[in-house]
């Protein structure tokens, strides 16, 4: 008969059983945990369906603020679009009426020369000098001289005459006077026939050293005795 010191003690072994208290036991600690961090923030006046809502209407806000960009920017882009529209057909409307008056300018002086022909102011008739004008040449020192002649008062006849100039000026530090047989490029007297009105042109070439004062003019009808003679300053005109 075995003693106290003898006898046998038999333990069951169940190591699955023993593993599943252990995991529920540390699932039921998370658990806890969670909850009691959360019962802590509900005290501290925090939600997580609160922030969740919050979060939600946060974002929309910043979809309709980022719209409102959009189209703030969409309506800057027009706008700046019919300023530049504006500003050009404003433009082109300021050239176009520029434009206009130039021609209108030009149709008063077309106008205002056949009146002179066909009305003269002073209403002596024949020929006449209507206009001179000095403008540059192709190289320095030379000039087209241009001379439009009318013949007043319905003249039917058709006439005839020969245009002379010579240029009044200082040089060297004397007055002189330089016929176009000196300076001009084709040193003749202009000869021409028209019944109305006549332009005529001529390229001279002055001396460098010569300052140029007046332009003397002298145009002879062939059927006139007394020559027809004019002094213009010099005056050079752009083209």
């Amino acid at each position: 008969m075995p003693t106290d010191s003898q006898r046998l003690i038999v333990r069951p072994h169940a190591p699955r059983r023993t593993a599943l208290v252990a995991t529920f036991t540390v699932l039921g600690t998370l658990l806890g945990l969670a909850l009691a961090f959360e019962a802590g923030r509900l005290r501290a006046g925090y939600s997580v369906v609160s922030a969740e809502l919050e979060r939600r209407e946060l974002k929309g806000e910043l979809a309709e603020l980022r719209g409102e960009l959009s189209a703030s920017r969409a309506k800057q882009a027009a706008a700046e679009m019919a300023r530049r529209v504006d500003k050009e057909s404003y433009t082109q409307v300021e050239k176009s009426l520029a434009d206009l008056e130039s021609r209108l300018a030009e149709q008063s002086q077309e106008l205002a020369f056949y009146r002179g022909i066909v009305n003269p102011t002073d209403g002596i008739a024949g020929l006449r000098i209507q206009r001179l004008q000095v403008l540059p040449g192709v190289a320095p020192h030379r000039f087209r001289v241009r001379i439009v002649l009318i013949q007043a008062a319905r003249q039917d006849a058709t006439t005839t005459a020969t245009a002379d100039l010579s240029i009044d000026g200082e040089r060297g530090g004397r007055a002189v006077n330089l016929p176009l047989a000196e300076i001009g490029t084709a040193p003749k007297p202009l000869t021409f026939s028209f019944r109305y009105f006549q332009e005529i042109e001529t390229e001279i070439q002055l001396p460098a050293d010569f300052v140029p004062e007046r332009v003397q003019v002298e145009v002879r009808p062939a059927k006139a005795t007394a020559p027809l003679r004019e002094t213009y300053p010099w005056k050079v005109e752009s083209t």
